[in-house]
Parts: structure tokens; C-alpha cells; sequence
């Protein structure tokens, strides 16, 4: 468990045999927490998802399942026991968003509404979606550009940090990678994508 100030934030776990044999590169994995997972398995099905795992019951913790979009990209999602999940967002470190890179923006959205039970949102400034759950911002979609290069659609997360530019270079001396530099976004703040010793690819934010 990776945690700040002894709350959870993260996790990190072996990858499995058959992932790798799969050809499957590191990675972060995003959960969406739901009621009753076997709830949730009916109407990612009929919303045109293919349950990939589970359910399965994690010790005495929570049960989870993964899934995949009808574009292909995978998540999971938790019905907390005596784990909720994360319990810090937002703060150096921690998590403070979850964005999904899609072929169809349209058709994806549509998915998680049915499936999770999100609303969305039209950002009126740029071409970008935003997922709510319960009234909150909890996740964006985007569409996969020419220029990014050829990717499957995938979800993605970001941590917050205080200072992006010392931790672009504290990536860089550790061994990772800076896959996508800088960039700004107006009113809102700084990102960039980076690239862990392993090949696990993550965003990091400092907000405005």
C-alpha cells in the first residue's frame, strides 16, 4: 500500500503470470467504486462491455471485477468491505484525476453512463468530456489524436505534485522517463505524461 500521512493512496502489486505472458506492459489500473458488483456486471454487459474477471471477493477488503469497453479500454471497479480505496486525493502525491483515451468520445461516454451511472458534461473551451458521479468531477474523456501515435484506448491516471518541474526532473534521476513535456492548461493548471523504470506510464498535475 503506498500511502501519505498513513492514509491510502495507492496501491502497487506483482503483475501476473498470464499478464505478461499476454505481452501486457506494466500499468496503472483504474477503479470505479459501485454498490454491488454483480449489479454492475449486468449493466456493463448490456451497455456493450465484456466482463474480463471476476467478481471475486479480495479477503475480507472488498470484492472487485474487471472489465473492458466496447472500444476496448479496461478498468475495474470495487465494492469496498472494510476498504473503501483511496482515502487522500488531490494532495502532493496522491491521486487527483482519471482520463480516458478513446477512439469514440461519444459512444464511450454513453457506455459509462449506462454502465456506472455517471453523468456527463461538454466542456464548452476544448474538446474534452467530463464524467460526475453524485454531483463531483471524477474522470475525463478524450479522443485519441493522429499525433499521439498509434495507442489502444486506455485509461490513464494522474497524481498531484507541488512542483511540476522539479518532478519532471525527479522522474528523469530516477530512472523514468518523460514521455509528453509540460503543457499548460489555461485556468486550470500544468501536466505532463511520464513513463516509470518498469514501463508504467502516469500523468502528473499542478494545479493553478
Amino acid at each position: 500500500m503506498q500511502q501519505i500521512r498513513e492514509l491510502d493512496v495507492a496501491a502497487l502489486y506483482q503483475q501476473m503470470p498470464d499478464e505478461k505472458e499476454m505481452g501486457l506492459p506494466s500499468h496503472w489500473r483504474t477503479y470505479f467504486a459501485v454498490n454491488k458488483v454483480e449489479d454492475t456486471i449486468e449493466k456493463v454487459k448490456k451497455a456493450g462491455g465484456t466482463a474480463i474477471m471476476g467478481p471475486m471477493d479480495v479477503f475480507d477488503v472488498g470484492r472487485m471485477a474487471v472489465f473492458q469497453d466496447p472500444q476496448g479500454a479496461v478498468f475495474s471497479v470495487w465494492e469496498a468491505k472494510t476498504h473503501i480505496g483511496y482515502r487522500l486525493v488531490s494532495e502532493p502525491g496522491a491521486l487527483t484525476w482519471n482520463e480516458l483515451l478513446t477512439t469514440d468520445v461519444g459512444k464511450a461516454t454513453e457506455f459509462y453512463k449506462a454502465a456506472l451511472g455517471m453523468t456527463s458534461e461538454k466542456m464548452p473551451v476544448m474538446d474534452y468530456t467530463m464524467l460526475s458521479a453524485e454531483g463531483q468531477q471524477a474522470a475525463g474523456i478524450m479522443q485519441i489524436r493522429p499525433e499521439m501515435g498509434p495507442m489502444p484506448p486506455n485509461w490513464s491516471v494522474y497524481f498531484s505534485v507541488a512542483d511540476i518541474n522539479k518532478a519532471t526532473k525527479k522522474v528523469t534521476s530516477l530512472g523514468g522517463k518523460v514521455i509528453s513535456p509540460i503543457q499548460d492548461v489555461p485556468n486550470m493548471g500544468r501536466f505532463a505524461m511520464v513513463q516509470d523504470p518498469q514501463g508504467a506510464m502516469f500523468g502528473i498535475f499542478q494545479g493553478a
